[in-house]
């Protein structure tokens, strides 16, 4: 017997059909609000530390105020000129990308004999340094021919004929006034002769500078003596094969030895040479300091066994001996700056 047609249709009738469908959505709703009611407190709980987007989160550093009201000027480097002592005096400024908003020291460098500023600036490449550390770097230019700097009184007389001392005077005053330098962090270093320029500045100018490196130095007699009004902390770093600075010094040019430098200033630093202490010592590096000196500063001397008349870290220059790249001298010589204030 078959069933009724009426029967048929009710068993396949599309409205129950799409009745459950719609029973079935509702149910999954109210699952899935459910389910994202339980998550949000979670979230809440924990206080709320799920990123809201992919770059939440990822704030840029907050800059230093901006306290500069010197002139603006872009990084890089700037040739300059000063008139000195009746004379025109050039320069090469270098600045860092984080220069313009607050004050930052100044670190003058005195290229060696018969070079240029261009010249030293491009063997030491301090800028480098200057770009990570923030601070203002100034190469001067000697005068003469070849270059020279009046750094003191040798066998034959003076080393140079300008006024450098009133030319360092007039440089920092002007860059002082053009750019934004913090006056208590001005340094000065010098390599070669330009070392003994930086020593003679150092001397003279202790009022105005917070701490003196010099690198290769060959030091003269500066005239009148060497009479700094307050301890200056001093780094030296020198070659123990430096055949055109000798380490021991070179008498018959009147050039003095390492050691001599050195004791001058533990006499005008007031320093205790008993207690030295080796800081540093790889390879062909010692570093010593004497830390008990007058006023908080310190001196500290790094020897280079088999260096030469060379900047450490810097381009080999073999006819000027071996260079070392145990120290970068640049960052040596701003690690000890960095300590001190004038």
């Amino acid at each position: 017997m078959h069933e009724p047609d009426s029967h048929r249709r009710s068993s396949y009738d599309p409205r129950r059909i799409i009745g459950s469908i719609l029973m079935v959505i509702a149910i999954l709703t109210l699952l899935g609000t459910a389910a994202y009611s339980v998550h949000a407190g979670i979230l809440r709980s924990a206080g709320n530390t799920a990123p809201k987007s992919a770059s939440a989160g990822l704030t840029r550093p907050a800059q230093p105020p901006i306290t500069c009201t010197t002139p603006q000027h872009s990084p890089g480097d700037i040739n300059g000129s000063i008139t000195s002592a009746g004379l025109k005096r050039t320069f090469l400024l270098h600045l860092a990308p984080s220069y313009g908003r607050q004050p930052q020291p100044l670190v003058i460098n005195y290229h060696g004999y018969s070079i240029t500023s261009a010249t030293m600036a491009h063997y030491t490449d301090m800028g480098a340094e200057a770009d990570k550390a923030g601070f203002i770097l100034v190469f001067p230019q000697g005068v003469d021919s070849p270059p020279s700097w009046n750094a003191g009184i040798g066998a034959f007389g003076p080393t140079g004929d300008a006024n450098d001392i009133q030319f360092t005077r007039d440089l920092i005053s002007y860059l002082e006034k053009i750019y934004c330098v913090d006056a208590h962090r001005i340094y000065v270093a010098g390599y070669s002769l330009g070392a003994g320029m930086a020593y003679r500045v150092a001397c003279t100018l202790s009022n105005q500078i917070a701490a003196l490196a010099t690198v290769a130095g060959a030091f003269y007699h500066a005239p009148g003596g060497c009479n700094p009004s307050r301890p200056i902390p001093v780094l030296e770093i020198h070659g123990q094969e430096d055949m055109l600075a000798p380490y021991n010094g070179n008498p018959p040019r009147e050039m003095a030895a390492v050691s001599v430098f050195l004791n001058d200033w533990f006499t005008h630093d007031q320093c205790d040479t008993n207690t030295s202490k080796v800081i540093f010592h790889q390879g062909d590096v010692t570093g010593i300091e004497w830390p008990d000196c007058a006023d908080g500063t310190i001196v500290e001397h790094y020897r280079i066994s088999d260096g030469g008349h060379v900047w450490p870290g810097a381009i080999p220059k073999p006819s000027l001996g071996f260079t070392t790249h145990v120290i970068n001298a640049n960052v040596v010589i701003w690690n000890f700056f960095s300590q001190f204030k004038s």
